[in-house]
């Protein structure tokens, strides 16, 4: 019997074409980085204007009339106003006013982030969306700040445990995402 040996065919799917990367132009990064900075300092003078605006108790305590006292309990007494706030009052208000702006602003960030750069065809545009995702985590941070400021100087014993809870989970994270960003850089997946 002549019978050729025909050794067995892979029944397994052939790996998925490589993706080509979209590559942007140096200018377009410039450009970036500019936008990114004009925004994070127009939502810093945004955030002002809205304590400004808002808060009942800025003409007391606010940038100009800023007053400071021994004691943040003491409160300022002004002849033609029928009230009166304490430096608590102002910097609780003053933080629910910014966090009222940077929830929205960090909720539309990841909106426009995820959109751009997780669609099927990729372009040229997904660029645009790291200024405002950039931006609002810049946001975040500065409102994250401030609460944990407010937190320390009002209640120093729970705030100092709370501050110092939120450090050790963001080094936790920070530490697992370096190991798996170093990790598939030294196995990538086939």
């Amino acid at each position: 019997m002549n019978e050729t040996f025909m050794p067995p065919t892979s029944t397994l799917p052939l790996p998925p074409k490589p993706v080509a990367k979209v590559r942007v132009s140096w200018v377009s990064i410039l450009f970036v980085v500019i936008l990114t900075i004009v925004l994070i300092i127009l939502g810093e003078r945004f955030l002002f204007d809205l304590n400004r605006w808002f808060n009942p108790a800025y003409d007391q305590y606010g940038y100009h009339s800023y007053i400071y006292s021994s004691t943040p309990e003491k409160v300022l007494q002004y002849p033609n106003r029928t009230q009166t706030f304490t430096l608590q009052d102002y910097e609780a208000r003053r933080l629910a006013i910014h966090g009222a702006f940077v929830i929205p602003v960090l909720l539309a960030g990841f909106l426009l982030y995820f959109w751009l750069n997780f669609r099927k065809e990729k372009s040229t545009k997904y660029i645009i969306a790291w200024p405002y995702f950039i931006f609002s985590i810049w946001m975040v941070i500065h409102l994250v700040i401030e609460a944990l400021y407010f937190l320390i100087k009002q209640y120093k014993a729970a705030g100092l445990y709370v501050v110092l809870i939120i450090l050790a989970g963001l080094l936790t994270w920070l530490i697992i995402f370096a190991e798996k960003r170093f990790h598939d850089r030294q196995h990538p997946a086939v």
